[in-house]
């Protein structure tokens, strides 16, 4: 509880926060988290079973005895087929997810970020967030990538589609993480988020603690945030630093 105190709600600033999982499958995680007490903790998203409904039914019902579970992601990347998350038995296990008025984070690489449209049609009572803008390739080049844009805009144009700004700084060196970064490293890949979903649809997180990687910590990255989005007007960027996460997520602040 101290670190939390001091990391998120004192040095940064940030007054409430979402859990998002780490673990796939593992609504233990999820519940340990929700029993935790952490006062600034308004929502938790869960790691759940996508493929057998049965079991999937059995978890949504016990996490849903807590006010604060909010929603569910699974890591992508734990997966050998790229179109994992597209596949039948997902796709219903996330209806069923949708029916219980969860939403979805959607953990993507650029080989991923094609299937979040083809989702959010198949499924358009399914509130999808994009984690980490789909974690451009920025140790290759620094210039947008038309695939990753393209996609990136096609996933935009589905109205119940979001996303989320963060884990910008660990793609720049993900090798050594020795590569030094400024806001302008990663501009022109936020303004084409921001273009596409505009100020209603974009939300910002911290990755942490993954970010302490760089170097970096909270503090420092939630400053980069706030510049990458410091052209907006005030009001809009009341809403990417706050009030579309909570809206998204159903949160009760």
């Amino acid at each position: 509880k101290q670190w939390y105190q001091r990391r998120v709600r004192g040095s940064a600033g940030v007054q409430n926060a979402v859990f998002v999982q780490c673990l796939n499958d593992s609504p233990a995680e999820a519940k340990w988290v929700l029993e935790s007490g952490h006062p600034a903790i308004k929502g938790v998203v869960a790691g759940v079973n996508l493929l057998d409904h049965v079991t999937l039914e059995q978890q949504l019902d016990e996490l849903c005895q807590y006010d604060k579970f909010v929603g569910v992601r699974h890591i992508l990347d734990m997966e050998q087929e790229h179109d994992w998350v597209i596949g039948d038995k997902v796709i219903e296990g996330l209806r069923r997810v949708a029916a219980r008025g969860k939403t979805f984070d959607f953990l993507a690489r650029p080989h991923h970020l094609a299937h979040v449209s083809t989702l959010a049609r198949a499924i358009p009572e399914l509130k999808i967030v994009i984690d980490h803008i789909a974690k451009p390739l920025l140790s290759k080049s620094l210039s947008v990538c038309d695939d990753w844009k393209a996609n990136m805009l096609s996933a935009a144009s589905c109205p119940n589609v979001y996303c989320k700004i963060s884990g910008l700084v660990t793609e720049v060196d993900p090798a050594s993480h020795s590569t030094p970064w400024t806001p302008q490293t990663f501009q022109d890949h936020v303004t084409v988020v921001l273009e596409g979903f505009g100020a209603e649809r974009c939300m910002i997180g911290s990755d942490w603690p993954v970010l302490r990687l760089t170097g970096a910590n909270y503090k420092s990255v939630n400053e980069l945030h706030k510049t990458l989005i410091s052209g907006m007007s005030k009001e809009d960027q009341v809403k990417i630093t706050g009030d579309n996460a909570a809206r998204f997520y159903g949160l009760k602040i």
